[in-house]
């Protein structure tokens, strides 16, 4: 074989040995899993967390149907790690949970039907107990409970977190799978400024044959020894500090300052809320002003006030009405507008504000002789608002 012939035949077989190289690779990224999309919609108020779709069980979620701002507002009590010890039925199927989620279980039935245990807590409960118990009811279509009617549907059981608030709701939505969903049954333990949440949804008849484990269960979860961390929300010695001796933080990034009120603290920021603060009236009760931004105008002036106003158990009002429930204040060269609704638990006082692209919030919850008597402090800290980035 000629010199010349011999290097075209390397040359065509390193060409050919390339292509199925490259072919491999191509095919094999084609293969892999890929990698979980990020929620374009995470951290917006008025959207489902995790893009749950309404009608589907959704155990993985146990806030589904919070916005992302009550759930910013909220915050995290625990951090997702060993903070608590349980003592599960042997056939619950320990699952990792997500980062909203403490712990989670998957129950496995016959013919496919399936119940999702989650278990998780936020630094309150966004709304108050009705609130919550009604967004659960609404998971299922059922109709708003009111105060009355939420006592004679309720009752409380043991948990190593106090007495929680027990319930059971049953309902199967348009579309919805009945094997992964039917039945609810839930419970919400409170303890000074934090709340927990146990959850369990699926199956209508497998969810009702799990009920008296679930319960024990339920009195089964502790905080772990080890889990003596800064936490809001219990007495000194179990491991939480309340507000006033928790650490002071820097609040964000410095996007945006304001004059703070005396007697008023910041308790953190966070990626999702851009700062927390502290309200304690003289009476004790307890307030909270959470700062957000979020791109756009998140939905829109309207949409923005009457998901405030279904917090509180407020009915939404019409575009007509929109501008009387709106003031404005004037914050050096901004305008701040301010919508201030009491509920039959909670009022809310929320300013809001565009600025580079993005919306601003500053919303005060909390008793409405608390957010009534330091309504002045709050206008006062709104007008004293001031960007740090341009437009």
């Amino acid at each position: 074989m000629k010199p010349a012939h011999f290097f075209f035949g390397l040359l065509v077989l390193s060409v050919v040995s390339c292509k199925q190289d490259n072919e491999i690779k191509v095919y094999r990224v084609a293969k892999e899993a890929p990698a979980a999309a990020a929620d374009p919609h995470a951290g917006m108020p008025g959207m489902m967390p995790g893009g749950v779709i309404p009608g589907a069980a959704d155990g993985a979620d146990p806030h589904a149907g919070l916005s992302a701002e009550q759930l910013a507002a909220a915050g995290a009590a625990m951090p997702q790690s060993q903070q608590f010890t349980d003592k599960p039925p042997a056939h619950w199927k320990k699952l990792s949970p997500s980062a909203m989620l403490l712990g989670k279980y998957l129950i496995e039935g016959p013919d496919g039907a399936t119940v999702d245990v989650t278990f998780s807590t936020l630094r309150s409960a966004p709304g108050g107990l009705l609130a919550n118990i009604n967004r659960w009811r609404d998971q299922l279509g059922q109709g708003p409970l009111d105060e009355a009617s939420l006592k004679q549907n309720t009752r409380t059981v043991p948990s190593g977190f106090g007495e929680a608030v027990f319930v059971e709701i049953e309902g199967l939505v348009d579309k919805a799978d009945a094997k992964k969903d039917g039945r609810l049954i839930g419970a919400i333990a409170e303890s000074g400024a934090s709340a927990w949440f146990f959850k369990l949804r699926g199956n209508e008849a497998l969810a009702a044959a799990e009920r008296e484990n679930f319960i024990n269960w339920i009195g089964s979860v502790k905080p772990a020894e080890s889990s003596k961390v800064p936490m809001h929300g219990s007495a000194p010695g179990e491991g939480i500090t309340p507000p006033e001796e928790a650490a002071v933080v820097p609040a964000g990034d410095g996007s945006v300052t304001w004059d703070l009120p005396d007697g008023w603290i910041v308790v953190n920021g966070s990626s999702a809320r851009y700062a927390t603060i502290a309200i304690t009236g003289a009476d004790g009760s307890k307030g909270e002003l959470a700062v957000t931004r979020f791109p756009g105008d998140v939905g829109g002036d309207l949409a923005n006030v009457n998901r405030w106003r279904g917090q509180i158990g407020l009915k939404p009002i019409d575009g007509a009405a929109l501008a009387a429930n709106v003031t404005q204040v004037t914050a050096g060269p901004k305008s701040i507008k301010l919508i201030d609704a009491t509920g039959p638990q909670n009022r809310c006082a929320a300013g809001w504000v565009a600025h580079g692209g993005e919306t601003w919030f500053f919303k005060f919850t909390g008793p409405d002789a608390l957010v009534g008597a330091e309504k002045e402090k709050f206008t006062a800290l709104l007008e004293s608002v001031r960007f740090n980035k341009p437009e």
